[in-house]
């Protein structure tokens, strides 16, 4: 017994740095020191993303050849249009508008050929397959 009463007499008479490793005593004091400052950030904005330039080679568009395709039967075409030769546009012409596969400026050639012939089932076939296209 007496071995408990020397380590209760220890225990009490122990100095604040081991009552607190102990986990006894008061709680410790609040230091005078002031906590450091948070650093401060600059908020910039990221950078825009620009599309790239457009290259400057000649496109199709504007190119001064002619265009691609059956370029030759537009030509001869438009030759035979102002020359009021008909039946030229309309033979040049016809089977590519009728098929659905040409210009608009061809539909619209063979639409005023068939008109200046007098050839309604011509006009009512270029008229059906191309008329969002046929604007004079």
């Amino acid at each position: 017994m007496s071995r408990v009463a020397v380590l209760a007499v220890v225990l009490s008479v122990l100095p604040p740095a081991c009552a607190k490793l102990m986990g006894d005593g008061p709680p410790p004091a609040a230091p005078d020191v002031a906590p450091p400052p948070v650093p401060v950030t600059s908020a910039t904005t990221p950078p825009a993303w620009h599309p790239p330039e457009p290259t400057t080679s000649p496109s199709a568009a504007t190119s001064a050849g002619p265009p691609p395709g059956n370029a030759p039967d537009l030509v001869k075409a438009r030759a035979a249009a102002d020359a009021k030769d008909f039946k030229k546009v309309r033979s040049l012409l016809e089977k590519k508008v009728r098929g659905g596969k040409c210009a608009p400026e061809e539909s619209l050639l063979v639409l005023r050929a068939c008109t200046a012939l007098k050839d309604k089932a011509c006009v009512a076939d270029v008229r059906a397959k191309h008329g969002e296209d046929l604007t004079e």
